[in-house]
């Protein structure tokens, strides 16, 4: 018997969580003209209740990963352009107590709401109530992170209406920038950690959630923490990693930044000088580099001499870095 293209489709299953807790969906192995039923059925499962649209010959093409964390959920979309809204109809009939901020990391948008119809590109971000009606579109490819905090979490540290209200957040170039990029990828690394290894995260991801929508007016010293952090770890091969300039990154002054570093025990140079040992530690220890120079190493990880930073190494770890190499990849 032949069905046709048109015939209704069966209901699909709710992927099943990852052994780490994650859930993922994508749309690229669907028939073209069922994309845009699958997405939106997910998405009542797993997000909220929308509609979806798109002008492209593809439909839409699309993934999306979802965790959820004790306090919040995270979500990863990635595709191709389209739109999707969030109807009144939608909201009867699921309500969803909570507020949602969306990193928008590639791509450009735009976000039409009872306050009327604003543009945003990468490097912004938007602020959504997902129970008043809202239209959310992409022009281009994108990629999003949104982070959903719970109004019960919110109403516990005080939140306002006025926090809760939609809106963009032009951040791009800001000190605030600075904070969403750290909360993305502290958020794309809790899906890698799944469940368990992202509980850390989530306290971190809280902090930077009220530092980036201003619900903070003295932004918690965590989330600066971290946003620190994450501007050493993606340059520890740079030799000039100095605190007058993880501040400036940060958004702080330094003797602000000594403070926040002084609570976990240590200093911006310490902490940077641990950084690169652990690093060159990590990458000694891995077999794509077992052919990598010593000196190499010391470069990569942003020390500018060879000996010093063998003599470092030593001090941390009571070896030699050849002496390490050998030993963990049981080349002695």
């Amino acid at each position: 018997m032949t069905i046709p293209t048109d015939a209704p489709l069966p209901p699909t299953p709710m992927p099943v969580p990852d052994a780490s807790g994650v859930r993922a969906f994508s749309t690229t192995a669907a028939p073209v003209q069922s994309r845009l039923a699958l997405w939106e059925e997910y998405n009542e499962l797993a997000l909220f209740g929308l509609r979806c649209s798109t002008l492209s010959e593809r439909s839409l093409v699309a993934t999306q990963s979802n965790l959820e964390l004790p306090r919040l959920r995270l979500t990863h979309i990635q595709g191709n352009d389209h739109v999707i809204e969030r109807a009144p109809q939608n909201i009867r009939r699921n309500p969803v107590d909570a507020v949602m901020l969306c990193l928008l990391l590639e791509g450009n948008a735009f976000f039409y709401h009872e306050a009327g119809c604003e543009t945003l590109s990468a490097g912004e971000a938007v602020v959504y109530d997902p129970n008043r009606p809202f239209m959310y579109g992409f022009s281009t490819d994108m990629r999003q992170v949104i982070v959903e905090v719970p109004r019960t979490v919110l109403r516990e540290d005080g939140a306002r209406d006025e926090y809760l209200r939609p809106r963009v957040l032009r951040i791009a170039g800001s000190p605030t920038a600075a904070h969403a990029r750290t909360a993305a990828s502290a958020a794309i690394r809790a899906f890698k950690l799944g469940q368990e290894g992202a509980a850390a995260l989530e306290e971190s991801v809280l902090g930077l959630f009220n530092v980036i929508t201003g619900k903070a007016m003295d932004p918690p010293s965590q989330a600066y923490l971290a946003t620190a952090r994450e501007f050493i770890d993606a340059r520890l091969g740079q030799p000039d990693l100095s605190a007058a300039r993880i501040a400036r990154a940060v958004g702080i002054s330094e003797r602000h930044l000594a403070r926040i570093f002084a609570a976990q025990d240590t200093t911006p140079a310490r902490f940077v000088h641990d950084a690169r040992l652990a690093r060159a530690r990590e990458l000694l220890a891995a077999p794509g580099f077992a052919h990598t120079r010593i000196g190499e190493v010391s470069v990569a990880v942003g020390f500018v001499s060879t000996a010093h930073f063998s003599r470092a190494f030593r001090r941390r770890y009571g070896c030699t870095p050849t002496e390490f190499r050998s030993d963990a990849l049981g080349t002695a």
